[in-house]
This record gives C-alpha cells, sequence and structure tokens, in this order.
C-alpha cells in the first residue's frame, strides 16, 4: 500500500523542503503538470474517464496507454455516472445504466489490457440528480462483479450520498464490493453554498471515517488498496483556492501514519515496483 497526495505547487514545495512526504503524487493526465511533479516524486494518473454515456470513443485509447506506461499508473481508472432521464426506482432505467456500464467496462478491459480497471462511486448530491441512480451501491457493486473488475472507493463521496439520502454511510459502503478495493480517497467535507462539497482539508469531524477506514483494511474486512490518496489541494481554478500550505504540514504526515505508519522512515524514490 502506498500514500499519495493530489499534486500542487504546494505540496511539491513541502516535500522538497523535507516538511512533508508521500510515496507518490496523485495528477490528472496534464503534461506540463506531469513533468513538474515527475522531478519531485513519483506519479499516478487519475484518469478522466466517465461510463455511462456512450462517449468512450472520444478516447485517444493510444495516448493514455503511453502515459500510463510512461508514469507507471498501476491501474485504469474511471467515473460511473448516468444520464439525467434515469430514475432510480424505475427497473428498466436501472438495467439499461448496468448494462451501459457492463459494455464499457468491458471496451476498456479489452483497450487496456494488462491493466485492472477500478469504478469510482461518485457522489450523489441535489444539484447533480442523475447521480443519484449512479450513486447506487447495488448497481455499482453488480457492474463491478459481472465484469471481474476493481472499485476505487472515494470515502468523501460516499459521505456525500449518505448525507443526501440521510442514510448510514458505513452500511452504504458496506455495500461494495469492498474485496476488489485498488484505490481509496480521502479528504475533508464542508458545507459549501448549502450543500455538502469534498476536497477540503480534513475537519475534526473527518478524521473518524478516514480512522474507521485504516481499521478495516488492517483487520482485513477490507482489501488492502495498492494506493491511498489524500485528495486535498491541487492546480487550476477549481483546486488552487482551497490549497493551503498549513493544511498539508499538519495533515499529510497524520494520514501517512494513519495508513502506512511501518513505512515511515524508509527512502521514496522514483525506483519503486509496480505493484
Amino acid at each position: 500500500m502506498r500514500f499519495a497526495v493530489n499534486y500542487s505547487t504546494k505540496a511539491g514545495d513541502l516535500v522538497k523542503a523535507g516538511k512533508i512526504d508521500c510515496d507518490l503524487f496523485k495528477c490528472p493526465e496534464w503534461d506540463g503538470l506531469l513533468k513538474a511533479a515527475t522531478a519531485i516524486k513519483p506519479i499516478y494518473l487519475h484518469l478522466d474517464i466517465t461510463l455511462g454515456r456512450d462517449q468512450l470513443q472520444k478516447l485517444d485509447f493510444d495516448r493514455l496507454k503511453q502515459m500510463l506506461v510512461e508514469t507507471a499508473t498501476p491501474h485504469v481508472n474511471c467515473h460511473l455516472v448516468a444520464t439525467p432521464e434515469l430514475k432510480i426506482g424505475n427497473k428498466t432505467d436501472r438495467k439499461k445504466l448496468l448494462k451501459q456500464w457492463v459494455k464499457e467496462l468491458e471496451v476498456l478491459k479489452r483497450e487496456f489490457a494488462g491493466y485492472p480497471v477500478i469504478s469510482e462511486n461518485l457522489p450523489f448530491e441535489p444539484p447533480i440528480p442523475e447521480y443519484h441512480l449512479a450513486s447506487d451501491a447495488e448497481l455499482i457493486s453488480k457492474a463491478i462483479l459481472e465484469t471481474d473488475t476493481g472499485l476505487l472507493l472515494d470515502i468523501s463521496h460516499a459521505r456525500i450520498t449518505a448525507d443526501t439520502l440521510r442514510i448510514n454511510c458505513q452500511e452504504y459502503v458496506e455495500k461494495l464490493p469492498l474485496d476488489r478495493l485498488h484505490e481509496l480517497h480521502i479528504t475533508g467535507v464542508r458545507r459549501y453554498h448549502g450543500f455538502l462539497e469534498d476536497h477540503f482539508e480534513m475537519q475534526p469531524e473527518d478524521w473518524s471515517s478516514a480512522e474507521w477506514a485504516a481499521e478495516q483494511i488492517r483487520v482485513g474486512e477490507w482489501r488492502e488498496p495498492e494506493i491511498v490518496a489524500f485528495e486535498y489541494g491541487g492546480v487550476g481554478e477549481r483546486f488552487s483556492w482551497r490549497t493551503e500550505t498549513w493544511a498539508l504540514e499538519e495533515q499529510v504526515p497524520r494520514l501517512f501514519k494513519l495508513f502506512c505508519g511501518n513505512k515511515l522512515g524508509r527512502l521514496h524514490t522514483h525506483n519503486n515496483p509496480r505493484f
């Protein structure tokens, strides 16, 4: 299990100064950013692939394959979405979405042969009603099991979904195929414009969910993921305004210790083996 942090210039500066450490930087597939991040730490890609809207034909598979090789990214991630007209209580709509997900997951398996394909749960909140069906734990599990693929569990997304539906978050998470967990995402959440949003620094109430996840992995209730990523900070308009040096300096070491405490003190090099 390796610990990753979203790449940002502030995170990079802290790593270079020896104030924080991680195994990897998590990066989007942006060429300029990849060059800057790789100069400091090994990286892996978080791809912008969505399933459920019949848009895979727009992907440049050759380019993505080359980037996966160049970055030694261990798996291919995707996001399970739906279209607005599909309703969660409609059996026909549920079957239609599951069929579409399975079809597109099989395409990814074929195109990226040799790489595990992993699906991420997305957050359902009122401004994005199409995520209601897409966040359904039963459907997500069926798609993953039918295609023999893996899970990318985003704990913050699960918390947002549970908050919207007024259900217990742990019970929601436990309906997912946790024996197929390959990657785990952790962030802080807070109310923003009236809704619960993620990608913030950890608040006191956020640590309990992170500690719960770490314990489930430790005792073997969940498969040990290849990567645990702190999705705080980043670059660009969406993330730079909520990237604070103090938060990285305080919270990265605590999360690293929580999930990978036995690794602290090791030298992390660019020669880490692939999974």
